[in-house]
């Protein structure tokens, strides 16, 4: 294959691509720490006071008081006793057209279901208590809405393609592609650069081709799992087989409560409750989990506490299997502290791969000047 046309690609894509590539790796690494950097900034937020815990129901209707226009969707249990539920609101669909569509992330203590605070995690807030959700955003949207996280879902597409393009181009001659992998230490100035970027992308071409491909499926979830299904059937999840109720069932027979007691002996993560389809939906620890979360899914049927799906994340096929590993791998969770500290390096060579494509760009630019202009000069000379 000709290398021109690569070379073309490469260098056009690095050019379009820099500097949403650049926010997208420089947040990233900070999202790797961002439950520590979260709890840091706000300890009054996530320390509860000792004693038994408090009914969730009760928990929740605390998250509820001074928001009718809001309904319950998620809840984050504690992981332990020190640690605070984290209870998540959602407008109601029946709410008042002028109240505001914001969303709240309530943080109670579990002992004496006391509000301890909360914050509107949509809002666009730079102070210690929004930061962490400001970045997160960021991340994955620059704050600028859907056709934003569609367009970097595109940039995603583009990068891995681009993975491609940039092996190929890695290795000129394969007798010699040990080369490729090396940083010469005599090396200096745009030879420097040029190792810099071409080894230390090889070393890491592993992850940030794990890290494009997640972010394709972050970003473009639905066709992304359509294009799954074409080559592995996915199993449907009881939530998307089961039809909209006529009315958003907002006050359910069975509490949260009562739905945390289907899990039996297990420990619950967390639990959603689909309003409009009602159900709950349980986030339940599992040996066969992949990563710090609760990846048995338990369905609880929110009128009659029938359960409806007990299933595991990284169960059935393998299109199943390769869903379920999409957010393990991309916040190397699925590997523990190594991973994190792995993808937390990847973030920062991402953001070295971008400085130093431009600055071999730059240089080419330089060069190319230079020689016009010489070439300019001559014919300026007249002709003895």
């Amino acid at each position: 294959m000709r290398r021109q046309p690569l070379l073309l690609w490469h260098r056009w894509f690095g050019l379009l691509g820099a500097v949403w590539l650049f926010l997208i790796a420089a947040t990233g690494s900070i999202l790797v720490f961002y439950e520590e950097i979260d709890r840091a900034l706000n300890p009054d937020l996530f320390t509860a006071s000792s004693g038994a815990p408090q009914p969730l129901d009760r928990v929740a209707a605390a998250a509820l008081a001074g928001h009718p226009d809001k309904f319950v969707r998620y809840i984050d249990i504690a992981d332990n006793r020190r640690a605070t539920h984290l209870v998540y609101l959602a407008q109601r669909p029946d709410a008042p057209e002028e109240a505001k569509a914001s969303a709240w992330q309530m943080f109670v203590d579990p002992a004496t279901a006391r509000v301890l605070g909360a914050r509107d995690y949509d809002a666009i807030d730079l102070s210690r208590r929004g930061i962490t959700s400001f970045v997160y955003k960021l991340h994955y949207s620059m704050h600028l809405g859907e056709w934003m996280a569609w367009l970097l879902g595109l940039l995603s597409l583009l990068w891995v393609v681009d993975h491609a393009v940039a092996a190929a181009l890695s290795f000129p001659n394969a007798a010699r592609w040990r080369e490729s992998f090396r940083i010469r230490r005599a090396a200096r100035g745009h030879k420097r650069i040029f190792d810099l970027h071409r080894a230390i992308g090889l070393w890491l071409f592993p992850v940030t081709l794990t890290l494009a491909v997640s972010g394709v499926y972050f970003n473009w979830h639905e066709e992304f799992k359509m294009a799954v299904n074409a080559i592995s059937p996915l199993t449907p999840r009881i939530d998307e087989q089961r039809q909209a109720l006529a009315e958003p069932l907002l006050a359910p027979p069975i509490g949260f409560d009562e739905a945390v007691g289907r899990a039996g002996s297990a420990q619950v993560d967390g639990l959603a409750f689909n309003a409009a389809k009602g159900l709950y939906w349980l986030r339940v620890y599992d040996q066969r989990d992949i990563d710090p979360y609760g990846r048995r899914w338990i369905f609880v049927d929110a009128h009659d506490g029938r359960i409806m799906s007990d299933t595991h994340a990284a169960d059935g096929s393998g299109g199943d299997v390769l869903l379920a590993w999409q957010f393990p791998l991309h916040s190397g969770k699925a590997l523990g502290w190594p991973g994190r500290i792995a993808i937390f390096v990847t973030g920062i060579a991402t953001c070295m791969f971008v400085v130093t494509g431009l600055l071999m760009w730059a240089r080419k630019q330089s060069a190319r000047r230079t020689r016009r202009h010489g070439s300019a000069s001559l014919a300026s000379i007249p002709a003895e």
